[in-house]
């Protein structure tokens, strides 16, 4: 995924390459797993993005928990430090 700067405080903008066989409609949703977050733990986010987007799929994701507090800061860290970051609750 790739993320640019964001939208509103706290809130992640996560930009996933859309598998071409992979159709949606208004108001569905998908499971992400970041496995440096916790590698079991799969959470449902709603797709923000238009069906008719062909190349990509977006989710604007609000830190409002534990789990999507340490995915904002993942994605913080690795627009910060490259394409490696630290993981959760460690820094460099």
């Amino acid at each position: 995924p790739s993320f640019p700067a964001p939208v509103f405080p706290q809130v992640t903008h996560l930009v996933i390459q859309r598998p071409k066989s992979f159709r949606f409609q208004p108001g569905d949703y998908i499971y992400l797993n970041i496995p440096a977050i916790a590698a079991h733990e799969w959470h449902p986010f709603s797709i923000s993005s238009a069906p008719e987007q062909t190349e990509t799929l977006w989710l604007h994701i609000r830190a409002l928990g534990q789990w999507t507090n340490k995915l904002h800061e993942y994605f913080q860290q690795l627009e910060l430090h490259g394409p490696e970051p630290d993981p959760p609750g460690k820094s460099r």
